[in-house]
């Protein structure tokens, strides 16, 4: 038996433009199930039935768990996911896992075991992005390249040992597959924190490693002899039936000029840019798409704020004080700040938009939420759904993070486009609603 999501078969069902007469005429029994629009269990012949007319997969319809409004793990519970990495022949790190719904990216905790007198071996880098953070107490080692002799390559992640130590060390963003490991600075010990965040690459990764082999090779192909603006440009011109010499009659731009544009790689120049707006506004296309931002990063791609510099970003916020961590306009979805926790008063004024980690570094508090006052203490960890009202109170001090998940600024770009957004986003969610025919 197979529990069955009925919003995600209504969405099927009005997309594949099938009836729940034609469902009633080829199978009474499920057709009975789906009149209650209610989640449903269903057996195989049912499953398979509703899969080869919506022509989809399983997943497409099977109910997932709806999310709790928190996760807390304790130290001690934290401390039961412990599992050690070998590389190198050598006791590399202990990881262990905060919390985080299932299928969720979630948190990590490193012990950094490679000694000082040992050049860390490379990892071969992941495709989510992530910011990393010392725990100290010992300062580190970062790794990014083969040369170490280069700082970009090779620099240490230091512990905050001076004053305001709630902002307990420097932080960093690393892209996507780079190349990464970590080491002691010397015989004390140390820790990390790591999280990454889902990468927005994530969906033309799964996507097109389902294309034809040939397709993906004509794809690189293009993109190799093109350039990713103009590449790009150009398979929308394509779909829409548009080659030069139109572009240039509407857009009153010569031919010349036009055939010098599509032999570009790169649009930089205003002169481009001027052109790429006259022929997006022919296709009615944002042509921010096409372009390539610039972004501060070092030769790398890793974005670094020390301890220090975060000291002096410390600021009031709400009940209480924080400070920040590094940050990229790359990867809007990955920020964090650190929280210094001082005021008793029970409170909940904290509410984000997307899921949050919070992870507790010292004192003992209490985590406020709807009518809950939970006791959180150095090492324990919480997950938070998004826009639920908590807060902190007590003594202590955290370190909280968010990867966007359950909301992402892509999202945020596409409600922002949407026609009548107020409307769309009430009948989005759990729409039961038919598209219209007759039962």
């Amino acid at each position: 038996m197979f529990f069955l999501d009925i919003v995600k078969i209504n969405h099927w069902l009005n997309a594949r433009k099938i009836t729940l007469n034609f469902i009633k005429k080829k199978n009474g029994g499920l057709y009975k199930k789906l009149r209650k629009k209610k989640n449903f269990k269903a057996s195989n012949k049912e499953l398979q039935f509703l899969l080869k007319n919506l022509n989809i997969e399983k997943n497409d319809l099977v109910l997932r768990r709806s999310l709790p409004e928190f996760i807390f793990h304790s130290k001690k519970k934290i401390d039961t996911s412990k599992r050690p990495i070998m590389r190198d022949g050598i006791h590399f790190y202990n990881y262990y896992s905060l919390p985080s719904p299932k299928g969720f990216k979630a948190p990590v905790i490193l012990d950094i075991l490679c000694p000082h007198n040992k050049i860390p071996k490379l990892n071969n880098g992941h495709l989510e992005q992530a910011i990393t953070i010392n725990l100290g107490p010992g300062n580190i080692y970062g790794r990014w390249g083969t040369d170490v002799k280069k700082k970009e390559n090779f620099s240490k992640i230091k512990f905050n040992n001076e004053n305001e130590k709630w902002v307990v060390g420097d932080t960093y963003l690393e892209p996507t597959f780079l190349p990464h490991t970590y080491s002691l600075v010397d015989k004390t010990p140390s820790q990390i924190l790591s999280y990454t965040a889902k990468s927005q690459l994530q969906k033309f990764v799964d996507n097109s490693n389902l294309w034809p082999v040939l397709s993906y090779k004509n794809f690189i192909k293009d993109i190799e002899l093109h350039g990713n603006n103009i590449s790009f440009l150009k398979t929308y011109l394509n779909s829409r039936g548009i080659e030069n010499h139109y572009i240039a009659e509407k857009t009153k731009i010569s031919l010349k000029e036009i055939n010098r544009f599509f032999r570009k790689k790169k649009l930089s120049q205003n002169k481009d840019k001027n052109i790429l707006s006259k022929i997006c506004k022919l296709i009615s296309i944002d042509p921010n798409i096409f372009i390539r931002k610039k972004f501060d990063h070092d030769l790398v791609g890793k974005t670094y704020l020390s301890y220090k510099d975060s000291i002096k970003s410390i600021r009031k916020y709400k009940s209480y004080k924080v400070s920040s961590m590094s940050a990229s306009e790359r990867y809007p979805d990955l920020f964090g700040f650190f929280i210094k926790v001082s005021k008793k008063k029970k409170i909940k004024d904290l509410f984000y938009h997307a899921s949050t980690h919070y992870l507790i570094t010292s004192g003992e508090m209490y985590f406020n939420v709807n009518s809950k006052s939970q006791i959180i203490k150095k090492g324990d960890a919480i997950w938070i759904s998004p826009f639920i009202k908590h807060g902190f109170s007590g003594k202590g001090s955290l370190i909280k993070i968010s990867n966007g998940e359950c909301l992402d600024y892509q999202d945020i770009y596409e409600i922002n486009n949407i026609f009548n957004y107020k409307d769309v986003l009430k009948r989005a969610h759990k729409d039961k609603i038919n598209w219209g025919y007759q039962k």
